[in-house]
């Protein structure tokens, strides 16, 4: 049994606009750009080349899980991103639909290890 918080019942049904452009993202597999500020830096910046393939809340938060392949980053490209939504300032469809195939071996459909309550995962 899944327990969900007070919080993040609140934060399910109070969804922010930008909430449903992410679930039609990870639902329809389109690339994405966002403008992003993780935890490490000093300023925003553009994040390309964006696959959201997960969204949902852990501990009151909601995550969206990417896979990156362009764009400012503190780590690795192509690679694996966590990003914190209420760290997104905009985000812009760059294409239609990704291709069809899982953009990297490691990714589960049947859920995400750091995101609790999944709210929307990618069909591959």
């Amino acid at each position: 049994m899944v327990m969900i918080s007070l919080t993040e019942i609140l934060l399910l049904t109070e969804a922010a606009p930008q909430d449903s452009v992410l679930v039609n993202a990870v639902n329809d597999k389109k690339i994405l750009a966002l403008y992003y500020k993780g935890d490490r830096e000093n300023s925003p910046g553009w994040r390309t080349g964006v696959i959201p393939v997960c969204f949902g809340i852990t501990n009151g938060k909601k995550y969206l899980r990417v896979w990156q392949t362009t764009g400012k980053t503190t780590t690795q490209i192509p690679g694996w991103k966590l990003l914190r939504v209420d760290r997104i300032s905009n985000i812009n469809v760059l294409s239609k639909k990704t291709a069809d195939s899982v953009p990297d071996s490691r990714f589960n459909p049947s859920g995400d290890r750091q995101i609790q309550n999944i709210l929307a995962i990618a069909k591959f």
